[in-house]
């Protein structure tokens, strides 16, 4: 049975600061060889948790990591079936090449992949999985990035076309 860490609890009336928030990450850190507490925080804003009380500190930063993949993946869907998305993406996916189409693809896969990973965390707690999910989330998160940089720079390019076309003489409703 794995031990439970202390509850972190931050009341900024009891001085709690993100310091405190930072040397309990920290204890985690070099428990499971996490990674820095400045590279979660610039990629996943994990800032963002200090000051909620709890017993499972690495499921609550492994939560806050899953929300931008959340993101990432809802976004990435409008892009693979626009049903449902503003009409600026269809102006923006028409003019995807084959090669940015796949990167979508193999993106939405990966972060897809994620998202069946982090469901079982959510039925089965195990403080050592949830370490786990975070240091694979972290290793593989550059490339990722990278690969989003790509797609974001043809998004503009595609919707900076767009923009810069005269508008035509059809009804706007």
């Amino acid at each position: 049975m794995e031990e439970k860490p202390k509850v972190v609890k931050s009341d900024k009336k009891s001085g709690e600061t993100l310091a405190d928030f930072k040397d309990e990450y920290n204890k985690f850190k070099e428990k499971y060889k996490l990674p820095s507490f400045e590279y979660l925080n610039e990629n996943f804003e994990i800032e963002n948790i200090c000051g909620e009380e709890t017993e499972t500190f690495l499921r609550r930063v492994r939560k806050q990591v899953t929300e931008k993949i959340f993101y990432q993946l809802r976004t990435l869907e409008a892009f693979m079936n626009p049903q449902n998305s503003p009409l600026f993406i269809f102006n923006i996916i028409k003019s995807f090449t084959s090669f940015e189409q796949e990167l979508i693809k193999k993106i939405y896969n990966k972060l897809a992949g994620f998202e069946v990973d982090f469901f079982e965390l959510e039925i089965n707690y195990s403080e050592k999985k949830e370490a786990e999910f975070i240091k694979k989330v972290a290793e593989e998160w550059p490339e990722i990035n990278a690969d989003l940089i790509k797609i974001h720079s043809a998004m503009k390019t595609s919707y900076n076309k767009e923009a810069s076309k005269k508008p035509s003489k059809s009804y706007v409703g």
